[in-house]
């Protein structure tokens, strides 16, 4: 409240000062321009006749009109000359600056908010202008008178906050400090607990009454909540010997003891408590020996079904092991199948190679057949060119007998042709000595011939009897070959059964090992079973075995 007058108050003073300011400053302005206007009138008749005393007296009377703000006071001729001057000399300048205005326009001029101020002189209500009454005021003298009165008013109103505030809080003091006392005694006691404190201010109007009537509300609440809460711990002692019955039965049902049921009688709103627990322990009683039951069957089945995995594992690695061998012998026929068509394939093709040359020989010996028979007939030729060949030589030697004859009968005159005679009659000879052998030779290589020609027949026919044989074993290698290697895909179509058979039977050897694993785990695992149930008791009468196996 101090702080909010204090402030409403500074904003109206400041507001106030400026006000006061503004009001004095107005004033000064109105007091210059009433000073300025007269002397303007009063100066017209002096001026016009150029009388200076009178000009003198009636500018110091403007002057002093204005009393304590007077600045400054001058009188200018129609030609701007200074006639006149009184007071400051900085605002006898600031008029000298508005002289030539006023001359030119002949109105009023002002300057600086109004202080400096410069007055047409009017020869008459129309003019002309013959000279300007300048005047300037200060705010100095009527700002301190402001200040003073500002001064006044401050201490005025500071005593008034003072006596005010004191007598504020007095009454505050009587008006709240008390209820506010009692109240916080009332709510001190709260605070420890004593819901029972009178106060007596609920019966107020004001603001003090309507927190007592909260406070009273409050302590209705907190009874209520006091005796709520007594009610809460009555329940929460039942609800604790409910936990500890209900705890212990479950420590129970932790350690397998499944014919443990609640007996106490519990309160009412617990009664379904109790019962739902009991209800779900002999279900879980019956569920257990349900298990116990089928653990034990189960038990019994893995071990049959371990025994019969690990036979059926023993004979399917013993399966295994003898197809694996048969496989391999199985290989080895077929590589050894496969190597006989291969030399049966090679046999028939050397076959065929061979029947092929024989035929080219036996084309061949049938050529030598045909030539020999043609050396043959060129033989008997060259026998009848011998005889043709013996008989010219007959003839010729007959013609040399004939040339000596007439030659010897020349004379002379026959030497030379007898020479040539007897040199043609000795060529005859050796021709028929040639003749002769040639035929000799002949007939020896005719006979030669013709045992050639029949020991080729005789070769031509044992090379064609060759041939054929060569034939027929081609055709029996063929056979051969064509079955050795039917028997070859036959025997590769075995192995890959064999393999086939021998990976199905790795594979199931695999899946028995496998099922003889599971078998095992599951005899395992039912042993668990069997060892996990038989720690639950569903009967008083039977142990409880713990996980260390000792019965509790």
């Amino acid at each position: 409240m101090a702080l909010t007058t204090v402030v409403v108050a500074g904003v109206l003073s400041v507001n106030a000062m400026r006000l006061l300011e503004r009001m004095a400053v107005a004033e000064v302005n109105v007091q210059g321009e009433r000073a300025a206007v007269k002397a303007a009138e009063d100066l017209a008749k002096p001026l016009r006749f150029n009388v200076a005393d009178k000009i003198g007296e009636l500018a110091t009377q403007a002057f002093e009109s204005v009393g304590d703000s007077a600045g400054a006071a001058v009188v200018f001729g129609a030609e701007g000359d200074m006639v006149v001057e009184i007071g400051i000399q900085d605002d006898q300048a600031a008029l000298s600056e508005l002289v030539a205005d006023v001359l030119e326009s002949g109105t009023v001029s002002t300057a600086d908010g109004g202080r400096v101020r410069a007055v047409p002189i009017m020869a008459g209500a129309d003019g002309p202008v013959i000279g300007v009454f300048g005047l300037t005021v200060s705010y100095d003298a009527k700002m301190q008178e402001v200040w003073t009165l500002a001064r006044w008013m401050f201490v005025l109103a500071a005593v008034t906050f003072v006596v005010m505030m004191s007598l504020t809080l007095y009454l505050l003091s009587r008006a709240l400090g008390r209820p506010l006392k009692a109240l916080s005694s009332a709510v001190s006691d709260v605070a420890e607990g004593i819901y029972d404190t009178q106060h007596g201010m609920s019966g107020r109007k004001d603001e003090i009454g309507g927190i007592a009537r909260n406070l009273d509300s409050l302590l209705e609440v907190l009874r209520a909540g006091r005796a709520a809460e007594e009610s809460r711990a009555e329940k929460m002692a039942s609800q604790i010997r409910v936990v500890e019955e209900l705890g212990q039965a479950l420590d129970s049902l932790a350690h397998g003891m499944l014919h443990r049921r609640i007996e106490m009688e519990f309160p009412k709103e617990y009664t379904s408590l109790r019962d739902n627990y009991n209800r779900a322990v002999d279900r879980l009683r019956e569920v257990v020996e349900e298990v116990k039951e089928g653990a034990q069957s189960i038990l019994g089945s893995s071990d049959r079904i371990a025994s019969a995995s690990g036979e059926l594992s023993r004979r399917t690695e013993t399966q295994a092991a003898t197809l694996e061998q048969s496989a391999a012998a199985m290989e080895e026929m077929l590589n050894s199948v496969r190597s006989a068509a291969k030399n049966a394939s090679d046999a028939n093709a050397t076959a065929h190679s061979t029947r092929e040359i024989a035929e080219r020989n036996g084309e061949v010996m049938k050529s030598a057949v045909g030539a020999m028979g043609e050396i043959e007939k060129s033989s008997g030729k060259i026998s009848e060119i011998t005889t043709v060949i013996d008989d010219i030589a007959f003839q010729t030697n007959l013609l040399a007998l004939n040339a000596g004859v007439e030659a010897a009968r020349a004379g002379e005159a026959g030497k030379g042709f007898a020479v040539v005679a007897s040199e043609v009659q000795g060529l005859a000879q050796r021709s028929a000595e040639a003749a002769q052998q040639i035929k000799d030779l002949i007939q020896g290589s005719g006979e030669r011939v013709r045992d050639g020609v029949r020991l080729v027949e005789a070769a031509g026919t044992a090379l064609q009897d060759v041939l054929d044989k060569v034939a027929d074993m081609s055709r029996m290698v063929e056979g051969i070959a064509s079955s050795a290697d039917d028997q070859a895909q036959g025997l590769n179509e075995i192995n890959t059964g064999i393999a086939n058979l021998d990976r199905v039977t790795q594979q199931n050897a695999a899946m028995v090992e496998q099922s003889t694993a599971a078998a095992r785990m599951l005899n395992s695992d039912a042993d668990s079973l069997n060892d996990l149930v038989s720690r639950f008791a569903t009967r008083p009468e039977e142990p409880v075995e713990t996980k260390t196996g000792k019965a509790a």
